[in-house]
């Protein structure tokens, strides 16, 4: 775990977006809408990345692939920087070193502790993956120190530098696992792995459900000043929902280990549900008091969601598979953080908020019938 770590907090740089956006636009001047478009790029090329690194892990050891993660980060992140340009920027840092590279990184971390404690696999990928969320306790304050001292560029190339140094390190000192032995169990490939009932069931869960707590992890900040709380409030709010976030992926992950991942996914969506009741009855003038709650629930769902998919995908595929499921799982759960911001940016706030909240409880009730 404590080699592993320095995964989480390399990928998870995509969260300090919101302290190295203001400074490249403030230094640079480039455009916000192209800076909404580099954060929004990372999800999308984390979605293909984790779906074949599922499908490839049956073929390369967990080693290798976090190997290839590394070459990802430290290659595009030097693109991104050396060309002093938003186009290198998006390719090499947004697509390259976060997106590709953290979907990557995530299938081969989530294997090794699969691998390694098949009966812990929760509690230890929910770990994991709250690390990479809550990364940007350590990230956006060194990168606003460094900023202050050497501007943007710099600053970020020395915690590139550094992050891809720890990086290394780390992976020097990393078990060589065997790659799994596929000789005796039958191949599945993606399509037939869409072929299972419940694997549909799942996928279509997470798609429905997780785009509301993307886009409030968007929005919040500017959501909350418009119901008419005060400024401080949000700040708090986001505070709330990036720890909520932390202790989601780690709590619903260990949930799983105990009671089962349907379980735990229905717990998550129970938690989602109630999030969006709250939400609507704000958005429409009707106890808005509750609202205070809005922001920790939410990032507890939005967590869980992610933190409970190692062993959901355990439990849909039981025969020496899971890695597979996880990547389509987690591929799943990276298109929703797209889809999230994307459609409160085309069709306004309150109207991307509304259509979640109802999407929302809508798979919480499909969840009590689902496998």
């Amino acid at each position: 775990m404590l080699l592993l770590a320095p995964f989480q907090f390399i990928f998870g740089l995509i969260y300090s977006w919101g302290a190295i956006a203001p400074a490249i636009h403030a230094q640079s001047g480039w455009p916000l809408a192209t800076l909404d478009l580099e954060f929004s790029l990372t999800p999308l090329g984390l979605l293909p990345a984790v779906v074949l690194a599922g499908h490839g892990l049956r073929r390369m050891s967990p080693r290798a692939m976090l190997a290839m993660a590394l070459g990802c980060f430290t290659i595009g992140g030097a693109i991104g920087l050396a060309f002093g340009d938003s186009l290198p920027f998006m390719l090499g840092y947004s697509i390259v070193a976060l997106g590709i590279g953290a979907g990557l990184s995530t299938a081969g971390c989530i294997a090794v502790v699969s691998r390694l404690y098949p009966q812990r696999r929760g509690v230890l990928g929910g770990a994991l993956l709250a690390l990479y969320g809550m990364s940007s306790v350590v990230s956006a304050p060194l990168f606003e120190s460094l900023d202050g001292r050497f501007g943007w560029r710099v600053a970020l190339a020395l915690l590139l530098g550094l992050y891809a140094a720890v990086g290394w390190l780390a992976w020097a000192g990393l078990p060589d696992l065997p790659v799994q032995d596929v000789h005796g169990t039958t191949r599945v490939g993606l399509r037939t792995m869409l072929g299972h009932r419940s694997m549909r069931w799942a996928l279509a869960l997470v798609l429905a459900a997780a785009p509301l707590g993307s886009a409030s992890f968007a929005t919040v900040g500017h959501l909350i000043p418009e119901l008419g709380f005060r400024s401080e409030f949000a700040l708090v709010g986001v505070a709330a929902m990036a720890i909520g976030n932390g202790l989601g992926r780690l709590g619903f992950g260990a949930l799983a280990d105990v009671r089962g991942g349907r379980f735990s996914r229905n717990a998550v969506l129970t938690i989602n549900a109630l999030a969006a009741a709250i939400l609507l009855a704000a958005l429409h003038g009707q106890g808005e008091w509750t609202f205070v709650l809005y922001p920790l629930l939410m990032g507890l769902a939005f967590g869980g969601m992610a933190g409970k998919l190692p062993a959901l995908a355990a439990h849909i595929v039981k025969d020496g598979h899971a890695e597979t499921a996880f990547g389509l799982l987690f591929g799943a759960f990276a298109l929703a953080s797209f889809l999230g911001p994307l459609a409160s940016a085309a069709f306004g706030m309150r109207a991307a908020l509304d259509g979640f909240a109802i999407c929302a409880i809508a798979a919480w009730l499909l969840a009590l019938v689902a496998p």
